[in-house]
């Protein structure tokens, strides 16, 4: 795996969280500069590249489509949610997915997992998908499949996923205090709530949540939820 940010505490964080989960994963090498991130993706060929969005000489969505010309090479962005990224423009110039900074490790070394494990007609069919939410509002999504899967939630979960979406740049510490539980009890939930939906993080939560209804206080939950409790 390639890291690409020109922070050096935003590499060092990644470098400790990835290298954590040796031999399933490794960073292999590291890039400050665009110029350098092409360098060096030629000579590594990393299966996965972890990329930011920062000022330089070069467009970043240019550098995104030349590191994505080699199909064993699958970049992740990294997105801070103060940050402003061009989500739909990044998987159009061949972006496999979008990681926010914020999200428990657990979910990023999740993110880093599918990404890698998804075939290309996979990955075709989801970046589709995505960029034309992004540009339109909408998803292509089966009713029925989504219901079932909906119906999975109890009612504590679906009451986080309300309050990330009423505030999506609140910390889960907030998220927790507001809600009268603990942050662990907050990441445990999300867990449980990424893997009924088959998501991945927060950004995929809140683009799902906000297609299905999922952030309406009124809304009548299924009759297998409503005798669920934390």
């Amino acid at each position: 795996m390639m890291l690409i940010d020109c922070r050096p505490l935003v590499l060092m964080g990644l470098q400790d969280v990835i290298n954590a989960r040796k031999p399933q994963m490794e960073v292999s090498g590291q890039a400050t500069t665009y110029t350098n991130a092409l360098d060096l993706a030629d000579q590594l060929h990393p299966d996965v590249i972890f990329f930011s969005f920062f000022p330089d000489a070069l467009n970043p969505l240019s550098v995104i489509t030349g590191l994505a010309r080699s199909a064993e090479m699958k970049v992740l962005v990294l997105k801070g949610l103060y940050e402003t990224v061009p989500v739909a423009q990044a998987i159009e110039a061949g972006a496999r997915g979008i990681v926010l900074a914020e999200d428990p490790t657990e979910s990023i070394i999740r993110a880093i997992i599918q990404v890698h494990h998804r075939d290309i007609g996979q990955n075709r069919s989801w970046a589709v998908g995505l960029s034309g939410y992004a540009a339109t509002g909408h998803m292509p999504l089966k009713r029925n499949s989504e219901q079932a899967k909906q119906a999975q939630l109890t009612l504590r979960e679906r009451e986080l996923i309300r309050a990330i979406v009423g505030d999506p740049s609140a910390k889960y510490m907030c998220i927790a205090g507001r809600l009268g539980i603990s942050e662990h009890t907050v990441h445990n939930h999300l867990s449980n709530i990424y893997q009924k939906l088959h998501l991945v993080n927060r950004i995929d939560l809140l683009m799902y949540a906000q297609k299905h209804g999922l952030t309406n206080n009124n809304e009548d939950p299924p009759e297998s939820t409503r005798a669920q409790s934390d």
